[in-house]
């Protein structure tokens, strides 16, 4: 090891080491003849608190996952997490009831769990480990190189880990009280005494609000059994930083992530851009354009350097920029098979990025406590927007109480014939993206404004969703039409106008000039 700090990583590789032997992940074992033996390595990562400052560095251990053979040593590997508007809705909650989220982290979580039963799962030595000479005597071997670890419990790396922990954490919690949702499998609530208690599941991060503090301060004592640390109030999840202006709101960014990424691309100091996509980036066709190469030195632009760019453009633009989310849209649309202009697009993203990560979502809300939550969906559409195959782009933003919850941009899975059409299909997709947020909002029995409001800014489209331009040229959408007209006959669903100069979902459907996109930055809460 030729780190500067050298002795500081060492003591984590110990720290490891014992917390897995106290965990009793392993027991040491004469290797079987024919036995398949997984490699392991150690992965070191610098970790850091909210405001990109060193915390500690961890040395974790992981099973070489990519050697194990289906059937003989896993099995089912699915594993879910938490929808990140299920976050944001808790973060609103959080908001509404005015208790602050709590942030607790399970440390170790994967070792806790048991390996499955009937499975044999052995593992070579791990760098560091030392062996007694009285071990070896006992086991009647001269080396360790004739020893193996037999795994007891699960262990990063291995496929089917992130499972076992997440059915040892649900079993826990129904033991205690709590319910699973039915829309978000890692979203967990409890009623006890009037006191509604919510928890949200991230592998090991959980997520705690509730309608009285000393229920969401008593809840992380009830599973004392994991050694969850209380983190206190969040100041940082998923790798958002939260940050509270006063007690009635409080902002989401990723200004160290950002940091990070600039830094990873030697952009620290280049020029930012007025906006993260120009009009010209929708002419480009990708057999016209010079591919990048598979393989490259580091400073290469390779389509795995690619991939990993855009991967991170992704989650920042899920998380808490959806200005973005059309420019990076773009610059996806090839991960297999990209293009130096795709390269080139998620470069200018990145230097949007680092003209305006300053830029927080602001999460203030607008009904007092007491008053009904507002649901609403905004949905645009780009009619034949690909140059290509004609396919045209979907844009929408959920809010609950003025507060963004989601927002999306996908190309459509079919050609549309008209811009009423493609408006059509966009507003069928945010229908449904409203109804999951009303679902989950039903179960844990918030209650909210009805009709749920779902805006367009077109008004043939308006029309079919309230059911008085339905005609012959539209059968081929008629499911479609059938799901929205229902819920809206239903009084579920309220379609609205709204004018195109205050609709937010510009932002997902098209690339706009600098003072609009300032304007509708403002409109969905970014400054």
């Amino acid at each position: 090891m030729r780190s500067r700090q050298k002795e500081k990583w060492l003591k984590a590789i110990a720290e490891e080491l014992r917390a897995l032997e106290d965990n009793g992940v392993w027991k040491v074992v004469r290797k079987p003849r024919d036995a398949r033996v997984l490699h392991t390595k150690w992965v070191f990562k610098t970790k850091l608190d909210a405001e990109g400052l060193i915390e500690r560095l961890k040395a974790r251990l992981v099973a070489c996952g990519n050697e194990q053979e289906f059937g003989v040593n896993y099995h089912i590997t699915f594993a879910a997490v938490i929808d990140l508007t299920s976050v944001k809705l808790i973060l609103v909650l959080a908001r509404k009831w005015r208790v602050p989220a709590k942030h607790g982290d399970v440390p170790n979580a994967y070792v806790k769990a048991e390996k499955e039963a009937g499975l044999t799962i052995y593992i070579h030595l791990p760098q560091g480990m030392v062996i007694s000479e009285e071990v070896l005597k006992l086991l009647g071997v001269e080396s360790a190189k004739e020893l193996v670890l037999e795994l007891q419990k699960a262990l990063y790396g291995l496929k089917q880990a992130g499972r076992l922990w997440n059915q040892l954490l649900h079993k826990k919690l129904i033991e205690i009280g709590f319910e699973q949702s039915l829309t978000d499998m890692c979203v967990y609530f409890r009623r006890r005494d009037g006191v509604l208690l919510v928890v949200g599941v991230y592998v090991d991060d959980l997520l705690v609000t509730g309608t009285e503090q000393s229920a969401v301060d008593a809840f992380f004592g009830e599973l004392k059994e994991f050694s969850v640390k209380d983190l206190g109030k969040v100041s940082k999840f998923l790798g958002m930083r939260i940050t509270y202006e006063d007690a009635d709101g409080y902002n989401l960014d990723q200004e160290v992530l950002i940091q990070e990424m600039l830094k990873d691309h030697s952009m620290e100091h280049a020029h930012g851009v007025r906006t993260p996509i120009g009009p010209e980036w929708n002419e480009l066709r990708g057999a016209e354009c010079e591919k990048l190469p598979v393989t490259g030195g580091a400073e290469v632009a390779t389509v795995k350097r690619f991939q990993s760019s855009v991967g991170s453009l992704m989650w920042v633009s899920r998380c808490t920029r959806p200005d973005i989310a059309f420019a990076v849209h773009k610059a996806s649309r090839r991960t297999h098979d990209p293009t130096v202009d795709d390269w080139k697009l998620a470069k200018r993203v990145l230097r949007y990025l680092g003209g305006t990560k300053e830029l927080r979502l602001r999460m203030r809300g607008n009904k007092k406590a007491g008053e009904l939550l507002e649901v609403v969906a905004y949905s645009d559409a780009d009619f034949a927007a690909d140059k290509e195959d004609r396919k045209s782009v979907t844009g929408g933003l959920v809010t609950v109480d003025g507060m963004p919850v989601s927002w999306t941009c996908r190309k459509q899975g079919s050609v549309s014939l008209s811009t009423m059409e493609a408006e059509y299909t966009a507003a069928s997709v945010m229908a449904t993206e409203l109804l999951g947020v009303r679902e989950l909002l039903g179960e844990l029995r918030v209650k909210h404004e009805v009709p749920i409001t779902l805006r367009v800014d077109n008004q043939a489209a308006l029309k079919q969703l309230e059911g008085e331009g339905a005609s012959a040229k539209a059968k081929h959408i008629d499911v479609r039409i059938k799901f929205v007209g229902d819920y809206t006959k239903r009084g579920v669903l309220k379609p609205e106008y709204c004018e195109g100069e205050n609709m937010p979902a510009d932002l997902m459907t098209k690339a706009v000039e600098a003072p609009r996109m300032v304007a509708l930055r403002g409109i969905v809460g970014l400054h």
